[in-house]
C-alpha cells in the first residue's frame, strides 16, 4: 500500500488529539506538502539503503557528502538503531520490501552483537566484527534500541522484536532510574552508574520510545514508564517563564546530580532549542497518556517560537541561555527538522494560520538550503547558509528527517 493509500492509524495518539480538537484536522490536506515529504523521504531512503548495509548485517553510516565511505572502525549503538528505525518506518510508508528486510537484519546484528548476555542490555560499540569494544551501557542509545525495535514490531508483526523491546525495556527499568525519577546518563557494563551531571536528552528519547512501545505493544508496564517520564519532565524540569520574556515554558539541558539546572552560560547551562521543537510534538503526542502534557506542550511551543523562531527567513536558532539576553540562532539540520515537526503537527491540531505560515517558511528554507538534491540528502549543516562554511562534508543519518516525513505523511492521509 503506498502512501496516499495510508490506514487511518494513530501517530503515538496525535490523531486522538486531533480528534479532541474536532475540525482542524480536516484543514490538513491542503497546508502539508505531501508530496514534497514523500519524494524525500524516498530519496533519502533509497540512498541510504544502497550504500549502508554491510555484510554482516551492521550499518556503514561514515560518509563524506558524495556518498564516499570513511573509515568506521567501531560501529555505535545510536546510530545502528536508528537506521533500523528510519528503514522499518520507510517500509510503514512505503510497503517496500526491502526496506523492511534492511531493517530486519540491521535489528538481527545489534540483537546479537550489542546485547550483553551477561548483564543485559547493551553495549555501546562493537567492531566490524561484532566483538564488544565500548561496554559501558548510554540511556540514550538504549532509547533508540526501544524506538527501533518499537517500529519495526508495528511494521513487521514479529513477535521477537516485540519480546526484545520489552526485554529491553526491564534493562532500562533497573538500571538506569534513579532516585529522582531521571535517568543516569551513562553506566558501566554491569549498570553501576558513572558518576556525572544530567541531561534531558535521554529522558526526552526514553519518552519518545516509551510511547511508540506503548502504541505497538498496549503494555501497561510500559505505559507507565512514557507517564513516569513524561511527569518528571512536566513537573521537575519544566521551567515557566514570565509574560515580560514571552511566556510560555522550556526545559534546559543540563543539570547537577540532584537535576538542578545549570545556571549560567558559563557554567555550560543553555536551552537547546530544537529540543524545545521536540519536546512539543512529543508532549502532544502523549495527550493519551496524560491530558495534561497538551497543555505543558502548547507552552513549549510559545517558548520556543519566542525565543527562537526567526520570523523573518524560518527556521529556528540553537540554543538561548539562562542567563544572557542574545540567542545563538545559528541554524543546524536537525533543528529545523524538529521545528518543522512540531509546527506540522501543532497547526493540524489547532488549524492556526500563523502556525501554518511558519510550517511554510520553515519548509522553504529546508527546501532551498538543506536539501541537497545533487546527493540525495540533506546537508550536515551547523550554521546555515552552507555558502559561508557552515556545513561539514558528511552525510547526517536520517532519523529526523524520516521522522519528520513520518508524522507529516499520516497526517496527510489521516486528513485526507
Amino acid at each position: 500500500m503506498a502512501v496516499d493509500g495510508l490506514q487511518r492509524r494513530p501517530v503515538l495518539a496525535l490523531l486522538a488529539t486531533l480528534a479532541a480538537c474536532g475540525d482542524p484536522a480536516s484543514r490538513a490536506r491542503s497546508r502539508i506538502d505531501a508530496a514534497w515529504h514523500r519524494a524525500d523521504l524516498d530519496a533519502l531512503l533509497q540512498r541510504w539503503l544502497a550504500k549502508a548495509p554491510l555484510p554482516g548485517g551492521g550499518f556503514q553510516l561514515a560518509f563524506n557528502r558524495a556518498w564516499q565511505a570513511r573509515p568506521q572502525p567501531e560501529l555505535e549503538l545510536t546510530g545502528q538503531a536508528r537506521l533500523v528505525y528510519a528503514f522499518a518506518a520507510g517500509h510503514e510508508l512505503t510497503q517496500d520490501a526491502r526496506y523492511l528486510d534492511a531493517a530486519r537484519r540491521g535489528a538481527d546484528f545489534l540483537l546479537a552483537h550489542f546485547s550483553d548476555p551477561l548483564h543485559g542490555g547493551f553495549f555501546h560499540t562493537v567492531a566490524p566484527d561484532g566483538s564488544p569494544r565500548a561496554t559501558i551501557k548510554r540511556a540514550y542509545g538504549h532509547a533508540f534500541v526501544l524506538l527501533a525495535l518499537a517500529q519495526l514490531y508495528r511494521t513487521g508483526q514479529d513477535a521477537r522484536h516485540r519480546d526484545a523491546a520489552l526485554k529491553a525495556w526491564r534493562a532500562v527499568q533497573a538500571g538506569f532510574f534513579d532516585a529522582r525519577g531521571g535517568l543516569v546518563n551513562e553506566c558501566g557494563r554491569d549498570f553501576k552508574p558513572i558518576p556525572a551531571g544530567r541531561t534531558q536528552n535521554p529522558v526526552m528519547h526514553m519518552f519518545e520510545a516509551l510511547l511508540a512501545l506503548h502504541e505497538a505493544t498496549g503494555d501497561k508496564s510500559v505505559q507507565a514508564g512514557a507517564r513516569q517520564l513524561g511527569d518528571f519532565a512536566a513537573y521537575q524540569l519544566l521551567q515557566g517563564q514570565a509574560e515580560s520574556a514571552g511566556g510560555g515554558a522550556r526545559i534546559p539541558e543540563w543539570y547537577d546530580e540532584t537535576w538542578k539546572p545549570l545556571p549560567t552560560k558559563g557554567d555550560g547551562g543553555y536551552i537547546d532549542l530544537g529540543h524545545q521543537f521536540e519536546w512539543s510534538h512529543l508532549l502532544a503526542s502523549g495527550a493519551a497518556v496524560s491530558p495534561v502534557y497538551a497543555q505543558v506542550s502548547e507552552r513549549v511551543l510559545a517558548y520556543a517560537l519566542s525565543a527562537g523562531y526567526d520570523d523573518n527567513d524560518g527556521g529556528c536558532g540553537r540554543r538561548a541561555f539562562p542567563d544572557a539576553v542574545r540567542t545563538d540562532m545559528s541554524k543546524g539540520w536537525w533543528q529545523q527538522a524538529e521545528c518543522l515537526r512540531a509546527l506540522v503537527v501543532a497547526a493540524t491540531a489547532s488549524g492556526r494560520n500563523d502556525l501554518w505560515r511558519r510550517y511554510e517558511q520553515t519548509l522553504g528554507l529546508v527546501r532551498d538550503q538543506l536539501v541537497d538534491a545533487e546527493h540525495g540528502s540533506w546537508r550536515a549543516a551547523d550554521a546555515l547558509p552552507c555558502k559561508s562554511g557552515g556545513c561539514k562534508d558528511e552525510q547526517p543519518d536520517p532519523y529526523h528527517m524520516v521522522s519528520l516525513h513520518r508524522v507529516a505523511l499520516q497526517l496527510a492521509a489521516a486528513a485526507a
